[in-house]
């Protein structure tokens, strides 16, 4: 990779994991808040705050954070190409990951469970590789 793409990628790939998390944080924060203020107990429902709290919560979950793990998707599996250390099939599937994640996230349900069973496949690909790596007369890393 060139110096200047690399270091856009460097920077692309820990941001947008980053931004994910924080995203899910604030997603869950904001569940909570919903379920803590909207409908304390003793008291009848608060239907506008409830409607607003969980609009807020599913948006930030499906429409920002999914969007921010497509972004990481995309960056990792070309990384990953690029340094010859993911397969093609590999790469093409963290694309395509990324492409539904940023097409259809926020309008299909449980289209948000594709992020999850990329990097399923991803760390068994890992494991995997580095198990065939190992050589069988070396002492095993501690």
């Amino acid at each position: 990779m060139s110096g200047a793409e690399d270091k856009f990628l460097a920077t692309v790939f820990p941001g947008s994991g980053l931004v994910f998390v924080a995203a899910m944080f604030g997603a869950a924060a904001a569940a909570d808040a919903v379920l803590a203020v909207a409908h304390p107990p003793g008291t009848s429902d608060g239907p506008a705050a409830w409607d607003f709290g969980r609009h807020f919560a599913y948006t930030l979950m499906t429409g920002y954070a999914m969007r921010m793990a497509a972004v990481f998707a995309c960056s990792l599996s070309v990384m990953g190409h690029r340094l010859g250390v993911l397969p093609r099939w590999l790469t093409l599937l963290g694309l395509l990951t990324a492409l539904v994640l940023l097409l259809a996230a926020s309008n299909v349900p449980w289209a948000e469970l594709v992020f999850p069973a990329w990097s399923l496949v991803l760390s068994t690909y890992i494991l995997m590789a580095g198990g065939r790596r190992a050589r069988p007369g070396a002492a095993p890393a501690v």
